[in-house]
């Protein structure tokens, strides 16, 4: 479908993120549809970044318009600075302390940003057990849990169950993730985990796992959900696995309870929402990412652009006249990460098959292949 070109010219954008798959992913679906490379300015979140990088390296975007910073204290700095040309830029999140820093700052850069916001202040609704307030309040179902303060006496007698930072952007992250069978062991875990506060939940046995990929628009007036990913490789601790994208009309799901649960928040921006479905078909509500997902590129390559369509609305108060729905299921491969995935479960041939047959990729993409040799030359340093 053609747009006006001097329309997209028009789109200046901001990406705040890792050095990931998941930054990569969003830069990609804007050059993809045309944003031109010098109107795209990235931001670079964590430790031991260098200048080449998989970002970096990307023929969408300027080497010298990616910068990056330790810690998300600097983001306002950065988009202040990068305020002073005038161009008023759309916000893309790729990370949750991106979102909670900009959203938490909304009324400081509005007037020079196009920002993700939500009506629920936005550090409580980082927090698991709001959302899951929010979720039963809507009619979804979640699983039983409880929050502790690390040091303080509680009790718990569901098991096996699994603990969880209270807010992913504090503690180890994925890693203070664990399941527990006992009561000894969950004691035993609490003692490693870095994060003061923990949410402790049943642990569901599932059937599937799936994830609601999105984009809401003026708080949940309009979303647009085209399908969902169900995991056919399973990481620890992570929905970022080896999957398959299907169009929405093929899951059976309670549509209306997610919307409300999004018009409830007032989230506008890309979101992904997650669940696991159990052994009878009973769904439950686990999260939602007020963010761009790591998985979202897999949409763009189903024909839905989800970051592109984000960013037009939010200059021109509108729609662009692109597909919002597509038709045929898509396998997406995160490469490296599923290969380590693989090779842990002894399944190195059946990736290699996997990798060659996947329709969309997490970093190697034969018309961008810098990122992917670069990524290469980063799996060898770190195993030397």
């Amino acid at each position: 479908m053609d747009m006006d070109k001097n329309k997209i010219d028009c789109i200046h954008v901001a990406v705040i993120g890792g050095a990931h798959h998941n930054t990569l992913g969003v830069i990609r679906s804007l050059g993809e549809q045309g944003i031109k490379k010098e109107n795209i300015h990235v931001l670079l979140i964590g430790d031991h970044i260098t200048n080449r990088n998989i970002i970096s390296t990307s023929k969408y975007v300027l080497a010298r318009n990616v910068s990056h910073n330790e810690s998300c204290e600097k983001i306002v700095m950065w988009l202040r600075k990068l305020a002073e040309d005038g161009k008023k830029r759309v916000v893309v999140c790729c990370s949750d302390g991106a979102s909670e820093v900009v959203i938490s700052n909304k009324q400081e850069l509005s007037d020079n940003f196009y920002l993700p916001s939500s009506k629920i202040d936005i550090s409580q609704l980082m927090e698991k057990n709001v959302q899951d307030a929010v979720a039963i309040s809507c009619g979804l179902h979640v699983p039983q849990s409880t929050v502790i303060t690390q040091g303080n006496d509680f009790k718990w007698n569901r098991f096996p169950c699994i603990t969880k930072p209270l807010k992913s952007v504090i503690g180890a992250g994925k890693c203070d993730i664990c399941i527990a069978s006992s009561y000894s062991e969950l004691e035993s875990i609490l003692g490693k985990i870095e994060a003061k506060e923990v949410q402790i939940q049943e642990f569901i046995l599932k059937k599937m796992e799936f994830q609601l990929i999105g984009c809401s628009l003026d708080g949940g007036e309009t979303i647009i959900i085209p399908g969902y990913t169900r995991i056919l490789r399973q990481p620890r601790n992570t929905n970022t696995g080896y999957l398959e994208y299907s169009p929405i009309e093929g899951l059976d799901y309670d549509s209306e309870a997610v919307h409300e649960f999004i018009r409830k928040i007032g989230y506008s921006g890309l979101f992904s929402v997650e669940f696991i479905r159990d052994e009878n078909n009973k769904d439950y509500f686990l999260e939602i990412n007020m963010r761009n997902d790591g998985n979202a590129y897999c949409v763009k390559s189903a024909g839905v652009n989800l970051p592109f369509i984000w960013c037009y609305y939010s200059v021109f108060g509108q729609l662009p006249k692109l597909p919002m729905t597509f038709s045929n299921s898509i396998r997406f491969i995160p490469d490296f990460n599923d290969l380590k995935v693989a090779l842990s479960q002894k399944k190195a041939l059946e990736w290699f098959a996997d990798f060659a047959k996947a329709d969309s990729h997490s970093i190697f993409n034969s018309k961008d292949i810098g990122p992917f040799f670069v990524e290469i030359e980063n799996q060898i340093k770190r195993h030397i």
